[in-house]
């Protein structure tokens, strides 16, 4: 009998459907044994060269290049439909460093710009080399997208926006024009918006798909995955599936790619890893999030990273620009962000630490608001709904509860860094400082309630999206894209578009070199 101390992890993993035990002894959290790797089966019921799982933005790359390449390849999906979160986001992609668009517009932009501001904007975690990584395939990005089928309107909307309300095809969807980051690299507009008007995920979703069902690729909808395969060398083999409440072992000559999103609609996994984000009231994605991918993976030995970390949208400016003139104050009438800050740097402020929260503006800023955005902001509304209203700043604070001198005291010190032209405290850009001084007042409710969130942390990959073990070895034969694995997103979200453009780039890179891997 061999020595066991002497048999490797990964060996020991693929002879054993007990995993979650050695994931335990490794460090990691351990998957649930529904989620258990499976060692090979009698008979696999069916065959490929790769297996994708998951048929959102980050699948349908993967697809398109291991197609391209000349590899047999089987999608499997979940649901119904494809199209996951990608269909549910505003249809922004973050590209730069000088796309086509980019220069038919005369907008300049370097892959240096564009590197410096997204290793600054996402903050502590920053994978410098994946970074890097999404700023050389940027422009090639855009190309392929276009020979897809996917249209950009070849105009510039000034601005700054989450989900632009028109059409255009550029914006900026990022904190690049605000301080620090504009010093730290040249502003350019990398919010490439696909031509819809305002959310136009579909747009960037059903060219993909029209152009994986015409590559010859075989597409299994209500087809889940289960558990992955994984042969006596702790090589990914294929996985099991369960259609119409039946088994199916699927071999995988190639390799795994899972595309199969985070786990936002994980309510016990939310609680476990990042409980900060429990009371956001709006999750982007779909059901299918539930971190079942992610527990697969690790249960194959494959690291996470991030899984603390979400994105927590809260942004002030939206399809108008007027509420950006208000302050965000807590329920001691105190400022703790520049209003107009990208929403995540917002948002996550709000959901770690301000559990009431406020925007508060006066009528000039009310009259600036358009009216059927107006209309939007009752005291019945679902998100940022009208609190409290009253004919002085004291009345106002009285109703919030917050300490009458404190809230005098905020404004008071706003009204004067407006009048001088500059926000010492957080250096909101001066455009936006008009102070607030015109009665009625009103109070917004900005608490965590109205955050839409999306986690960002997940397995470990490396610059192949290949996945990676604790000590950094990619697992053969599993290849990961999409918000199932940590990416480039770090401690903030640095722009609206990366999470559909880290799904695209990484799912094309995990295409080319899983078609690539030797047949097994």
């Amino acid at each position: 009998m061999p020595d066991q101390s002497k048999v490797s992890r990964r060996k020991f993993l693929g002879g054993t459907v007990a995993a979650s035990a050695a994931l335990a002894a490794g460090g990691l959290s351990a998957p649930s044994q529904a989620f258990a790797a499976r060692s090979i089966p009698a008979k696999w019921d069916m065959e490929t060269d790769v297996l994708v799982v998951g048929f959102g933005a980050g699948g349908s790359a993967a697809t398109l290049e291991a197609r391209a390449a000349g590899a047999k390849v089987t999608v499997i999906e979940r649901m119904p439909t494809g199209g996951g979160a990608v269909t549910r986001s505003g249809g922004i992609i973050y590209m730069g460093g000088g796309t086509r668009l980019q220069k038919e517009l005369g907008i300049a932009d370097t892959r240096e710009s564009m590197y410096n501001y997204l290793t600054s904007a996402v903050g502590y975690g920053a994978d410098t080399e994946l970074i890097g990584v999404y700023c050389d395939k940027s422009p090639e990005l855009y190309d392929w997208l276009t020979s897809k089928g996917v249209k950009f309107k070849k105009t510039f909307l000034a601005g700054k926006y989450v989900v632009p309300p028109t059409d255009d095809g550029l914006v900026y969807s990022g904190n690049e024009e605000q301080e620090p980051y504009r010093t730290i690299a040249k502003p350019a507009p990398r919010g490439h918006h696909a031509q819809a008007p305002g959310f136009s995920g579909h747009a960037i979703y059903t060219p993909l798909k029209a152009a994986v069902e015409a590559s010859g690729a075989e597409v299994l909808y209500n087809t889940q995955a289960k558990a992955l395969v994984v042969d006596a060398k702790g090589r990914v083999a294929g996985l099991v599936a369960t259609s119409n409440g039946k088994e199916k072992h699927i071999k995988a000559k190639r390799g795994v790619v899972l595309t199969t999103g985070g786990f936002g609609a994980n309510k016990d996994m939310i609680g476990q890893h990042c409980p900060a984000y429990k009371d956001c009231g709006v999750f982007i994605g779909t059901s299918g999030d539930d971190g079942s991918g992610i527990r697969m993976g690790q249960s194959v030995g494959t690291d996470v990273r991030l899984l603390g970390e979400a994105i927590a949208y809260n942004a002030i400016y939206g399809p108008h620009e007027s509420l950006v003139k208000g302050i965000l104050v807590n329920d001691r009438g105190q400022r703790y962000v520049g209003e107009d800050n990208y929403g995540d740097w917002v948002g996550d402020l709000t959901a770690r630490h301000y559990p009431a929260s406020y925007l508060i503006i006066d009528e000039k800023i009310m009259q600036g608001i358009p009216e059927d955005a107006r209309k939007a902001l009752q005291p019945d509304a679902p998100v940022n709904g009208l609190v409290a209203q009253a004919d002085s700043v004291a009345e106002l604070a009285k109703a919030l509860k917050i300490p009458v001198p404190l809230l005098e005291n905020t404004i008071k010190q706003y009204n004067e860094m407006s009048a001088a032209g500059e926000d010492i405290q957080f250096q909101k850009n001066a455009k936006y400082m008009q102070g607030i001084s015109a009665g009625p007042f009103y109070a917004l409710d900005f608490s965590p309630k109205g955050i839409w969130f999306v986690t960002k942390g997940g397995l470990k990959i490396n610059k192949k999206s290949q996945a990676l073990d604790p000590e950094g070895k990619p697992v053969p034969g599993l290849y990961c894209a999409g918000t199932i694995c940590s990416q480039i997103i770090a401690q903030h979200y640095p722009g609206s578009g990366t999470l559909n453009g880290q799904a695209l780039t990484f799912g094309r890179i995990a295409g080319q070199n899983v078609a690539a891997e030797k047949p097994i």
